[in-house]
């Protein structure tokens, strides 16, 4: 995976998700994928800064979801019940990413900056 794809991954979503609408609306089945993928993804994202790239600042995995369902629930989105076998999948591609440690956390955190501002400290 390269910086491109990892641009992809994490940037994509977060582009297109600030565009959303907040009001109530009825969230179709693949609107309802769609959502549930991106927060995955974010949460994927995070955790590899916590991990892989030693960001010790950031709150516990369990925090991190948390934070995550509730800007999902600000919007109004339906999330599956369960992101974590996703987040996980999400998490070991990044793993197997053939970036270099330092350029993948670099890019995740420019990438995930306005979700991790929003985060309770460690």
């Amino acid at each position: 995976m390269n910086v491109a794809s990892i641009s992809a991954l994490i940037l994509l979503p977060l582009l297109i998700t600030g565009c959303q609408n907040k009001a109530s609306q009825e969230v179709s089945s693949a609107a309802s994928d769609t959502h549930s993928r991106q927060v995955a993804a974010v949460i994927a994202g995070t955790r590899y800064l916590k991990y892989q790239c030693g960001d010790t600042a950031l709150p516990s995995d369990k925090e991190t979801e948390e934070a995550a369902r509730a800007e999902a629930c600000q919007r109004g989105w339906q999330l599956a019940d369960d992101l974590l076998p996703l987040s996980e999948a999400l998490f070991q591609q990044l793993q197997q990413n053939s970036l270099t440690p330092a350029e993948q956390c670099a890019e995740l955190r420019e990438a995930l900056q306005p979700f991790l501002t929003t985060l309770p400290p460690a």
